[in-house]
């Protein structure tokens, strides 16, 4: 891989990384008035919000990171597999994309449409999707600074795949 082409993954990547990140921030911000307001306009501005904007922009953030992350891996002298920091961050990034994909997404799109009412009668509608809703942004948060972390310090010794013969 180019240098050229190098930072313009390695800066795609970032975006995206940070982007999830943000939406990881604003997805807490909107499940947590969804669950502790008590005007039920903004409970339902809230989940409706959720349902909105998680299921189109987060998984082209997770896929972009996970994507350009493994490009990254295989165009640089750092690898997929042949230190641990890159192995890890990789296998956070097939974690948390399948989380968003088998649990976030659906569960944001369980949210129904046109919710109105109480803040109670709106939290009922949504159901067990509000409750479930209140774990991903925060793990999330946490896995992707914990990547973010390692990429900066670059821990630990070569795998067993990336040592020399």
């Amino acid at each position: 891989m180019s240098r050229r082409v190098r930072r313009a993954v390695l800066a795609l990547h970032i975006l995206c990384g940070v982007g999830w990140m943000g939406a990881d921030v604003l997805l807490a911000i909107l499940v947590v008035a969804g669950r502790t307001s008590g005007d039920g306009a903004t409970v339902a501005a809230a989940y409706t919000a959720v349902r909105l904007v998680v299921p189109l922009a987060v998984p082209v953030l997770v896929g972009g990171m996970l994507v350009t992350g493994v490009l990254l891996g295989l165009g640089t002298k750092w690898g997929l597999v042949q230190w641990w920091w890159v192995f890890v961050k990789l296998l956070v990034g097939i974690v948390l994309t399948a989380l968003v994909l088998v649990a976030l997404v659906p569960g944001a799109l369980s949210i129904p449409e046109g919710l109105t009412g109480t803040a109670d009668q709106v939290r009922d509608a949504v159901g067990r999707a509000g409750e479930d809703l209140m774990f991903p942004p925060f793990v999330s948060f946490a896995a992707l600074a914990f990547a973010l972390v390692l990429s900066v310090y670059k821990p630990w010794s070569r795998t067993r795949w990336g040592r020399r013969r």
